[in-house]
């Protein structure tokens, strides 16, 4: 089996010269890792950030080997006032968070390339394909990307990773095992030209995850006989998930109005609708007037304050992650 330490990869990248104005703030309170409720872990001081290769201004997770800015937020009023500040912040230096701009190609369908098991403890990928060590270094960079924007506490269950070839798909996120327990994120082998694309995409296969995960629906019983609540196309869930709110108020009579979608994608499912309404939720500020439904389903996802908190934490990693993609 062959296997790739992913801190390899990131000290690769945190090689560079120079750092955005936005990052030359003398750091002054650590980073925290967003779970339910719970600390687990405060980041290093900034010394100590900066001899592990960070810039100034960002602190360092050391379980993940990963700089971020610092969180500065401690309850859901404050941390959607930060997740403002932040998007603010990195659209004046790189434009729009959710830009996209992914073209077609004649190659219909999914092509499985190489399947790698990730251990998130050791920060490692492990592969029995027969794969070259440049493509195993490229592939552990497309993992790194994702790894990097979602806190390694709100990913254990994602251990699997799958590089394939196709003209219509970027990525994908599905479960992979008899337990319900653990996913597998695939992404496409074809590099994602700009960086906004590769983070909205991230952020919206890990809403499939967040919503159709153990937990949020019952993978059990069969459709037919589903007691809790039966999505038409989506599963059985229990009647306190994620997805079971939104469709409540959004798809018991879907709208047929564009603007009533974040994206064209938007429109194909209750699942797409929420996980595009969730990526533009990180990636946009809060909405300050509630003129259409689009803004509505953004605006739902501040009802919970671990999604308000987990949006934060994103960002702060964002920040970090788009000044090295662009340098």
């Amino acid at each position: 089996m062959k296997w790739l330490p992913i801190t390899s990869i990131a000290f690769v990248i945190l090689i560079i010269t120079g750092c955005s104005e936005f990052l030359e703030e003398e750091l002054k309170v650590e980073d925290t890792v967003v779970t339910e409720g719970t600390v687990i872990e405060a980041a290093v001081t900034n010394e100590d950030a900066i001899a592990k290769g960070c810039l100034v201004g960002e602190v360092y997770i050391a379980s993940e080997d990963t700089c971020t800015l610092p969180l500065k937020c401690d309850d859901k009023t404050s941390c959607a006032a930060r997740g403002d500040e932040l998007v603010t912040m990195l659209e004046e230096e790189y434009g729009s968070l959710i830009a996209e701009e992914s073209v077609s190609t004649d190659l219909e369908g999914i092509h499985e390339l190489y399947v790698y098991e990730i251990d998130n403890d050791q920060e490692m990928i492990l592969t029995n394909d027969d794969v070259t060590d440049k493509d195993m270094d490229y592939h552990a960079e497309l993992w790194f990307d994702f790894a990097w924007l979602i806190p390694e506490s709100e990913r254990q269950d994602i251990n699997q990773f799958i590089v394939f070839e196709s003209g219509d798909t970027l990525a994908y996120m599905q479960q992979h095992d008899d337990s319900g327990q653990y996913w597998t994120l695939g992404m496409n082998e074809e590099n994602i030209e700009l960086a906004s694309e590769t983070m909205i995409t991230y952020i919206h296969e890990y809403a499939h995850y967040l919503s159709l995960k153990d937990g949020e629906q019952n993978i059990w019983v069969d459709l037919d006989a589903c007691d809790d609540v039966l999505i038409e196309g989506e599963g059985c869930f229990y009647e306190d998930a994620y997805l079971v709110g939104f469709y409540d108020r959004f798809w018991n009579l879907p709208s047929e109005y564009e603007e009533d979608y974040v994206s064209d994608y938007a429109f194909s499912s209750v699942s797409e609708d929420f996980a595009e309404s969730f990526a533009h939720f990180v990636l946009t500020n809060q909405p300050t007037e509630i003129s259409t439904l689009a803004d509505e389903k953004i605006a739902f996802f501040y009802d919970w304050e671990y999604f308000v908190e987990l949006r934060a934490h994103i960002l702060t990693r964002a920040a970090t992650w788009l000044v090295r993609a662009v340098a």
